[in-house]
C-alpha cells in the first residue's frame, strides 16, 4: 500500500515540476512578446512587413512554378519551418493568390514544433 502512495506522490511532484516549467515558459514568452510590442517602431513594422512579403512572393512563385509542393523542401530553401511556409500558403489562398486545392499528408513524428524541446 506505500508503494502505491509513493507512486502517486511521484506522479503528483513530476506533475507540479511540469506545471512549473510550462509557467516560467509562459512567463518568458509573455515578458518577450510584450518587449515586442512596445519596442516596435513604424521602421520596424515596415522591415517586417517587406520581409513577409519577400517570403510570400517566393512562395507564392515557387506554388506557380511547381504546382506539387514538398513543404519540407521550401522550408529548408527558404530557411523558415515548415508551419510558416504552410501558413504563407494559407494567407495566399485566402487572399486568392493561389487556391490549395489538394493535400497530402503523412505521419508526424509526434513532437509539437511549436512548443519548445525545454518542455518535454
Amino acid at each position: 500500500m506505500e508503494q502505491s502512495g509513493n507512486q502517486e506522490n511521484d506522479r503528483v511532484s513530476s506533475l507540479v515540476d511540469s506545471l512549473e516549467i510550462v509557467t516560467s515558459r509562459l512567463l518568458e514568452m509573455t515578458v518577450a512578446n510584450n518587449q515586442m510590442a512596445t519596442s516596435q517602431t513604424p521602421e520596424l513594422r515596415r522591415l517586417f512587413d517587406s520581409w513577409i512579403k519577400c517570403v510570400s512572393d517566393e512562395a507564392l512563385r515557387i506554388a506557380r512554378e511547381e504546382r506539387t509542393l514538398d513543404i519540407g523542401k521550401i522550408s529548408r530553401d527558404m530557411g523558415i519551418s515548415s508551419s510558416s511556409v504552410i501558413s504563407l500558403l494559407a494567407s495566399l489562398d485566402r487572399r486568392g493568390e493561389l487556391a490549395i486545392t489538394h493535400v497530402i499528408t503523412a505521419d508526424g513524428d509526434g513532437r509539437n514544433k511549436d512548443i519548445c524541446d525545454c518542455l518535454s
